[in-house]
Parts: structure tokens; C-alpha cells; sequence
């Protein structure tokens, strides 16, 4: 059941908007008739109205889902608007109508979330976190710990989620581990299967003071990554986004010094150029 409210889960905003299969209707439908979490959950989703007011940080979450996926409908909608209107009034135009109305529509103001609650790790991070953040882009998390333990001295933990055009995450954990498990979580990280990342966004290594224990590189979505940073901490990195660049101004929520050297994913980046 479990496992099928997490499937219902993913599927119900897109049978919301009546976009999913017959044979993803009927399983949808019939699990509705058994599981009343799940039946609460569409009812929730598909209420004209969300209110503001959150009893728990999963619904904050699950109203802030909400919210983007509004927002990407109306957005949607003014893009055909903003065209239509710059066929009329040819090239010239475009950018005074444009920013006119992207400015009266606050869609160049889209809300950060940023979450630092080390307590809801599991909201945040693997294949059971909440809605917002259980398919980045399918990269692979598992370079981060599965959990939280009461070994792990936790120093520093964020997520940042922001979706403007698309979904991007941005979070961090800094781990001191005791001798034993910082033996063990070394030899878990160094039998990951990393994957080559320099040349990714113009990364070339790391600081000196740290040594990469494992590394899951994308060239369109990103990086998640793990530093070893000795005498027993391990710092854990995400960096997840499309399009080849990313919106969020990354320095301004995770220290410089954990990024990749010369790794540059602002808007109009190189890399970007240089692919599209």
C-alpha cells in the first residue's frame, strides 16, 4: 500500500488535469476507494482555493506544490499572450510589452523556499521525500546518507527549492562522523561509481583542502556530489537544475569553497552558449 500511495502520489496531478491514461485512471481510481490519505490528498489538490495558513511543514510543502503548478498554468498561458502581442507590434516592441507584463504579473518573482531543518531530512532528500523533491530531475541522490542518525554530529544543513521556469534544488550537509563511521562512510562513498564532471560548467576540482570521495555529474541537470573534508567530516552537495543554467544565485546559500572551481551555471554561462 505504501508503495502504491507513493505511485497515486506522483500520478495525481496529472490526473487532476485529466492528463493520464485509462489504465492509470482506473488504478488511480480504485486506490482512491481504499486509502483515505490519498483520497484527501486529491481532494486538497483539487480545491479552487489554497489557503495560506499550514499546520505542518509537509503542508507547506504540498500548498507550495500547488501553487507552482498554478503558476506554471498561468504562466503558460501569458507566454502565448506575450507572443501574440509582439506579432502585432513586430520586434521593436517586444521588450517594453514584455517587461511591462512580466512585471504586472510578478513572474520574475518567484518565491525561494529554503528549508534547514535538519529533523526533516527525509522531507527533503531520497526516494521518500515529499512531492517537492522526490524526482530531481531523476539524479541520483544516493551519494547522500539514506538518513539522519543520533552518531552524526549534523554542523550545517539547507535545501533551497525554486521553480521560476522549471524545478531546481540546491541543498547541503556538513557531517562529523566518529572514527568508526567515518572509516565506513568513506568506503560507501569511494565504491560509488562516479561519474567524470570536469568541463561541466567550466568545473575544473575542488579546493585543495578537500578530496573527492564520489561524484554523480550530469552535463544538462547537474551535480551531486560528496567532499571529504578529513579528521572525520564529510560535506554532501546538490546542485540540481536544467535548461543549463541555473536561476538560484547559488553563492548566496552555500559557501563558495564547496563549489567546483571555475564551475559557472548563471544565466547566459559559457557552457550554456556553447550547447544551444
Amino acid at each position: 500500500m505504501k508503495h502504491n500511495c507513493q505511485i497515486v502520489k506522483d500520478l495525481l496531478p496529472l490526473y487532476a488535469e485529466k492528463l493520464t491514461s485509462a489504465e492509470s485512471n482506473t488504478m488511480i481510481e480504485e486506490h482512491l476507494k481504499e486509502c483515505e490519505n490519498c483520497k484527501k490528498t486529491f481532494k486538497r489538490l483539487g480545491s479552487a482555493e489554497v489557503k495560506m495558513s499550514f499546520n505542518t511543514e509537509s503542508d507547506q510543502m504540498f500548498q507550495n506544490y500547488v501553487k507552482a503548478r498554478n503558476k506554471k498554468a498561468k504562466r503558460n498561458s501569458l507566454i502565448i499572450v506575450i507572443i501574440g502581442i509582439a506579432a502585432v507590434f513586430f520586434f521593436n516592441s517586444i521588450p517594453d510589452i514584455t517587461s511591462q507584463i512580466m512585471g504586472m504579473t510578478g513572474l520574475t518573482n518567484s518565491e525561494i523556499y529554503v528549508y534547514d531543518n535538519v529533523k526533516n531530512y527525509n522531507k527533503y532528500i531520497g526516494k521518500d521525500a515529499e512531492i517537492l523533491f522526490n524526482n530531481k530531475w531523476n539524479m541520483d541522490e544516493s551519494i547522500f546518507p539514506e538518513k539522519i542518525t543520533k552518531e552524526m554530529n549534523v554542523n550545517d544543513f539547507k535545501m533551497v527549492y525554486y521553480d521560476p521556469w522549471d524545478s531546481q534544488w540546491l541543498s547541503y550537509l556538513v557531517v562529523d562522523y566518529n572514527d568508526d563511521d567515518y572509516k565506513k562512510e568513506l568506503e560507501r562513498l569511494h565504491a560509488y561509481k562516479s561519474t567524470e564532471y570536469k568541463g561541466y560548467y567550466g568545473a575544473k576540482g575542488f579546493d585543495e583542502k578537500y578530496d573527492l570521495a564520489a561524484m554523480e555529474a550530469d552535463s544538462y541537470y547537474g551535480f551531486v556530489y560528496a567532499l571529504d573534508a578529513h579528521d572525520g567530516k564529510i560535506i554532501y552537495v546538490e546542485m540540481i537544475f536544467c535548461n543549463y543554467e541555473m536561476d538560484l544565485y547559488y553563492p548566496d546559500y552555500i559557501p563558495e569553497d564547496y563549489l567546483p572551481k571555475g564551475f559557472d551555471a548563471t544565466a547566459q554561462n559559457p557552457y550554456l552558449k556553447k550547447n544551444i
